[in-house]
C-alpha cells in the first residue's frame, strides 16, 4: 500500500509539472510579422528599422565589457532582451534559439541575450546554454530605458531585435504581451529574410 502511494504521489508531481510547464510556453509570433515587417505595440519603444543601437557598456557573464553599439562591428547581431533567468517564458524562447545556432552561424551572426540579471546570475545561465550564447547584465537597466523597454523598477519588455554587420536595425519583435515572442524556428525565417549568407 505504502508503494502504491508513493507511486501516485510520484506521477501526481509529474502530471503537475508537465501542466505547469506546458502553461508557461511562450506564444508564437503571428505569420505576419516575421516576413518583412517588424512589429511593436509598445508606444514607449524608440527603435525604427534603419536605426542603430546607443551606446552603452554592458558587463558579460565573466565581468568583461562590451559596448552594444560595437558588437556589430564584425558579425550581424540577434539581440534578445529577456525579463530575467527567473522568467520561464524567456528562457523557453532562448533555448528554442538553440537549434538555430548552426544557421546563425552560416550567417555570420551572433545571439547575445541582455536582461536586469546580475553578472553572477548571468554566469549561472551562461553555463547552462553555453558559449554560443553572450549574456549581458544590464542590471542598471541603461540600455533598457534607452530603448524604451522598462516594464516597472525590476523588469523590461521583452524584445527580439536583428542588428546588420555594421549596426544598422534590420527587423524587430516588441509586444507588451511578455508571453508572444518569435521562436527559434520563426528566428530561421526572419534570417533568411533580411541577411546573406
Amino acid at each position: 500500500m505504502f508503494n502504491q502511494i508513493k507511486l501516485l504521489k510520484g506521477a501526481f508531481i509529474t502530471l503537475c509539472t508537465a501542466t505547469l510547464l506546458a502553461a508557461c510556453t511562450a506564444a508564437s509570433v503571428d505569420k505576419q510579422h516575421i516576413g518583412e515587417d517588424s512589429y511593436s505595440n509598445l508606444d514607449s519603444f524608440v527603435l525604427t528599422t534603419g536605426d542603430r543601437l546607443p551606446s552603452v557598456t554592458l558587463n558579460d557573464s565573466q565581468g568583461q565589457q562590451h559596448n552594444v553599439s560595437s558588437l556589430s562591428d564584425n558579425q550581424n547581431i540577434l539581440l534578445v532582451v529577456y525579463r530575467g533567468e527567473w522568467c520561464p517564458f524567456c528562457i523557453g524562447q532562448l533555448e528554442s534559439f538553440e537549434n538555430v545556432l548552426p544557421e546563425l552561424k552560416n550567417y555570420n551572426t551572433r545571439l547575445v541575450a541582455i536582461s536586469p540579471d546580475s553578472q553572477a546570475t548571468n554566469k549561472n545561465t551562461q553555463r547552462k546554454f553555453g558559449l554560443d550564447y553572450l549574456f549581458l547584465s544590464d542590471a542598471k537597466m541603461k540600455l533598457i530605458d534607452e530603448l524604451g523597454l522598462r516594464k516597472n523598477d525590476k523588469v523590461p519588455h521583452p524584445a527580439t531585435i536583428l542588428i546588420s554587420k555594421g549596426g544598422e536595425v534590420l527587423w524587430y519583435y516588441v509586444d507588451k504581451d511578455f508571453k508572444t515572442r518569435p521562436t527559434g524556428e520563426q528566428m530561421k525565417a526572419v534570417l533568411k529574410q533580411n541577411l546573406t549568407k
